[in-house]
C-alpha cells in the first residue's frame, strides 16, 4: 500500500497548529504527534500512558493528551500520543488513499429508538 498524507489542524486549550502532509496510518491505533506541538496548541493530558511498540520493534511508555483533529472540514476529539523522535501520524481509516467520514458529521454516536 502507497503511503497516504493529508493536510491536519491540531486544536488544544492554548491554539492551533496547521501541519501539511501528515501521514495517514489506518494500523495505528493513536495519532502521534511531536512533543512541541502538543505543547504548542495546549494538549490535555489524560494522566495516562500507552505502552506503543515502534516501527523498530522497540517499546516505549508514552504520555496522552486530547486534542482536537480538524482534517477534510471535519474535526472530532481524539487521543494523541508523543514520544522521543515521534512524526505527525494519524491513525485513521483509511480507504483509497482518502479520509472516509465513517458517520454523518457533528455527530458521535448513532442510535436508533
Amino acid at each position: 500500500m502507497s503511503a497516504a498524507f493529508t493536510v491536519a489542524s491540531i486544536k488544544g486549550e492554548k491554539g492551533r497548529k496547521d501541519i501539511s502532509r501528515v501521514l495517514i496510518d489506518p494500523s495505528v491505533f493513536f495519532t502521534t504527534l511531536p512533543a512541541e506541538i502538543l505543547f504548542e496548541v495546549g494538549a490535555s493530558s489524560e494522566f495516562l500512558k500507552a505502552r506503543l511498540e515502534l516501527e523498530d520493534g522497540s517499546n516505549v511508555e508514552a504520555p496522552i493528551y486530547s486534542v482536537i483533529i480538524a482534517a477534510h472540514g471535519r474535526e472530532s476529539v481524539t487521543l494523541a500520543t508523543t514520544y522521543a523522535g515521534a512524526l505527525p501520524i494519524l491513525g485513521a481509516k483509511l480507504e483509497s488513499g482518502l479520509l472516509e467520514p465513517m458517520r454523518h458529521p457533528g455527530f458521535a454516536y448513532n442510535f436508533e429508538s
